[in-house]
């Protein structure tokens, strides 16, 4: 019988759970069990908490080391092309209407980091959905850290370009879906910000490196 799913303390101790991860897949014995490892912790989360292991790798990116990153962006890679990629589920969308199953339980298919940061942006819900500023910056701070592996972005394009072109199901929208064919083109050939810049074109809006040149 699953356990309640855990719940975040007031103020979470980021650095901490971060450091947890990157230490948990930079000492696992072999690849198994660094992809055992980001698996045990989604479910632990649960769909609802998901957008907090989101944030986790996004400290990563952003306070890691170059081999602290490595060591996640590895198990992120590995569990990618062993179609385990860990992710959350979100309410399925029809007509532009969420659509939830029995007991509020989200019917949406599992998402990885990156697509699951485009289609929480791109439809938003809830009160804590990300500002184009947050989005910008998570998105920016996941692909730089999935990117520390030199064969990720062609593995992760490949999956974002496959899942936009999915007969429609409820999970993503148009929208979302646009954005994520135009994220994977420019990921492949230009790098991660080029890849941020055409997913928020996409989706109507400018990064905040655009808006800055403007404002000069």
């Amino acid at each position: 019988m699953r356990a309640d799913p855990v719940r975040l303390k007031a103020a979470p101790d980021w650095a901490a759970a971060a450091q947890l991860l990157v230490d948990g897949c930079a000492h696992a014995p072999d690849a198994d069990q660094r992809v055992a490892l980001l698996e045990r912790l989604c479910w632990a989360l649960g769909d609802q908490l998901y957008p907090a292991f989101l944030h986790v790798l996004c400290v990563v990116a952003d306070r890691g080391t170059p081999t602290a990153q490595a060591a996640v962006a590895d198990a992120l890679v590995e569990a990618l092309r062993r179609g385990r990629l860990p992710a959350g589920r979100r309410a399925a969308w029809g007509a532009g209407h969420p659509v939830a199953g029995p007991g509020g339980a989200p019917l949406g298919a599992a998402l990885g980091p990156v697509e699951y940061l485009c289609a929480w942006y791109a439809e938003p819900q809830g009160a804590d959905a990300p500002s184009a500023a947050r989005f910008d910056r998570a998105l920016l701070a996941l692909l730089r850290l999935v990117s520390q592996s030199a064969t990720a972005p062609a593995l992760y394009a490949a999956r974002l370009q496959a899942l936009a072109e999915q007969p429609l199901d409820g999970t993503l929208s148009r929208g979302a879906r646009a954005a994520l064919q135009a994220l994977a083109a420019a990921w492949r050939g230009g790098g991660p910000q080029a890849a941020v810049d055409a997913a928020l074109a996409s989706l109507g809006g400018s990064s905040l490196r655009a808006l800055a040149g403007a404002a000069r």
